[in-house]
């Protein structure tokens, strides 16, 4: 018989992990002196450093290893076990089905029972955001779900990376002041090889009038005006300005997380998502495509927003709550509109040839006249052509409660839906966002229903000098056609550092080699961008720097599964374009988790498909312009 190959990762840290080979005459019964107890709590001491190991969980059910029978039935290949040093379960403790039960979900069961739901497995959560997240769902009024994505990560009071649904409620907090937050991917004329190696840093130097206001105010008035009324993000006056106060960041990335990378699209494999794109060929991805990846959100308005509204929770019939929501709607579409401006600056210094981005360089003389209207909305409507998807993570949608089979629009048993809210805190959802204030109901006297459009693609970014994922999102019946995942999908990577704590160790780490952390030279790299050793391939967990880039991987298997994405082991090659020191180790890639683990948990959940990964070649933060 061969050996069974099984995972250990720590249960305080499951960034923190190994492989371990159970030879096959092994004794399950942990009282022998060989036995797969003794194996494993060896090689947690050894590979682990945990010298205190004691007990045995596994994953994903919490339960723990007591007895032979329970060892014989979990090893099984791919397995992974979570080892403590005395400590609980980390996480909620699912309850196993018996042998031969029917393991499908009960969607009133993911809808109505148990509203916490965590995703992570291999991702490495911290226990304070769990605390957060069932704290919300167990004291804010109406929420009936609550689900931890992968990149789950403390906020100051509420979880990052969290959905929260509500029946009958508003809660603008959880939302935050960076309403409409998201990301968008836009397609470039670039070739690969122009981006590829020193040359990207040359790429980098050009992005430059990039910083301060746009134009005029009467330009950005006409960039904020919808020229289509029937578009369903337009808030009911087509126009998403918000005054020249917040108007004047309108092109503007933003400071925190917030960044603009030109990336090159490494892998794309076919399937059923290409058939079932709603979006043609502009919403496709082609290896070799250089692309543009902007995240930014509403910068000051969505702040000025929360405000306004005392930052308390809201019944959904109160006139309150729907004057939010107006406000909300209105930030969304600027957020949108800001995300196409970033990328109308960006093709401007990109591709300086093409007139049509003429309006895209900077224009420093605030007292020239405005452009022609139609001069904005031309260039607006370039920029909306090359874009391939756009996702606001931060809002609140309203949607039909609980959802069916998208295959199937009229089941021979129909449910009952009713209206509900989902809330999402860096979340990203799975179908083209709808206003909060757009009434799905199918009540004549209401707006007229508009059928949300399910997205082909996602961005899933990791950090700069890693990868970004490509997924296609699922509603499958496994899942209880998205109620399991609340129609959402992880953000990013999510944090495994603290800004003060990355600011601390990271700086510590690279005391006097700040620039390492800027040069896309930096870590040795083959043809393929895959590491060869030394550079920025540490973990996080306890040590920084301590580890492979994605613990675990050994001849070619991840977990003991056959695993062919090369884009596991990239770790750098990107140039950074950031003046701004704190920013250089808070969002230091060492800060964050590994976006393949978190990539791993949606596809293990159900939740997506993984279809392609993208290599950041450039990415910019800020300059001191």
């Amino acid at each position: 018989m061969p050996s069974t190959r099984i995972t250990l990762a720590l249960n305080s840290n499951r960034s923190q992990k190994c492989p371990l080979l159970i030879p096959s005459s092994t004794s399950y019964s942990p009282i022998d002196p060989i036995s797969c107890r003794s194996l494993v709590i060896k090689a947690a001491q050894s590979k682990l450093r945990l010298k205190k190991a004691s007990r045995v969980f596994v994953a994903g059910t919490g339960q723990e290893l007591l007895e032979e029978s329970q060892w014989k039935r979990c090893m099984e290949d791919d397995v992974m076990l979570l080892i403590s040093a005395g400590e609980d379960f980390v996480g909620t403790k699912k309850e196993e089905p018996p042998p031969g039960e029917n393991t499908t979900p009960d969607l009133d069961a993911l809808s109505l029972g148990n509203p916490v739901y965590i995703m992570a497995n291999k991702a490495y959560v911290d226990p304070l955001s769990i605390t957060q997240l069932e704290t919300t769902a167990r004291t804010l009024p109406g929420i009936i779900r609550a689900v931890a994505q992968p990149d789950l990560h403390p906020g100051t009071k509420f979880p990052i990376g969290a959905v929260f649904v509500s029946d009958g409620w508003i809660h603008p907090p959880l939302i935050g002041g960076d309403i409409g937050c998201g990301m968008a991917w836009y397609k470039t004329t670039l070739s690969a090889s122009q981006v590829h190696g020193d040359k990207g840093r040359k790429v980098a130097e050009k992005l430059r009038g990039l910083e301060g206001a746009w134009r005029t105010q009467p330009d950005r008035e006409v960039w904020l005006s919808d020229t289509d009324p029937s578009s369903p993000t337009a808030p009911p006056s087509h126009s998403a300005s918000a005054s020249a106060e917040w108007d004047a960041a309108l092109g503007t990335i933003g400071a925190g997380n917030h960044f603009a990378e030109i990336q090159v699209v490494e892998e794309v494999r076919p399937g059923a998502w290409q058939a079932t794109n709603p979006h043609g060929e502009q919403g496709m991805l082609h290896v070799n495509d250089v692309v543009l990846l902007v995240h930014s959100g509403s910068r000051g308005y969505g702040g000025a927003i929360l405000a306004r509204h005392a930052q308390t929770s809201l019944p959904a019939a109160d006139s309150r709550a729907q004057a939010y929501l107006a406000e909300h709607d209105r930030a969304c579409a600027w957020a949108t509109r800001n995300r196409d401006l970033i990328a109308l600056r960006f093709l401007a210094c990109l591709e300086p040839s093409d007139p049509a981005w003429t309006l895209g360089r900077n224009n420093n003389n605030l007292q020239s006249p405005p452009s022609s209207a139609s001069h904005v909305r031309a260039a607006r409507q370039r920029v909306l052509a090359r874009k391939v998807v756009d996702i606001c993570h931060n809002s609140v949608e309203r949607a039909r409660w609980p959802p069916t089979d998208p295959a199937d629009p009229a089941p021979a048993l129909p449910l009952t839906q009713r209206d509900i809210y989902i809330h999402r805190k860096g979340a990203a959802p799975i179908t083209a966002p709808l206003p909060a204030l757009q009434s799905s109901s199918s009540d004549s006297t209401s707006t007229p229903t508009l059928t949300p459009v399910p997205l082909a693609l996602l961005p899933l970014p990791g950090s700069r000098g890693t990868p970004t994922l490509i997924l296609h999102p699922l509603r499958t019946a496994t899942t209880a056609f998205g109620a399991a995942h609340a129609l959402s999908l992880a953000h990013g990577a999510g944090r495994a550092l603290s800004r003060a704590k990355a600011l601390a160790v990271v700086a510590q780490k690279y005391e006097g080699r700040a620039e390492d952390l800027l040069r896309g030279d930096y870590v040795r790299m083959d043809g393929r961008g895959n590491k060869r050793g030394g550079g920025m391939g540490g973990k996080v967990g306890g040590k920084v720097g301590g580890g492979k880039v994605d613990g675990g991987i050994s001849g070619g298997k991840v977990g003991g599964k056959e695993d062919d994405w090369e884009g596991r082991d990239v770790c750098g090659g990107t140039w950074v374009v950031c003046e701004d020191q704190a920013l250089v180790w808070e969002e230091a890639p060492e800060a964050y988790k590994d976006v393949w683990d978190v990539g791993d948990d949606l596809v293990d959940g159900g939740a997506a498909e993984r279809v392609g990964w993208c290599w950041g070649r450039v990415s910019y933060k800020v300059r001191r312009e």
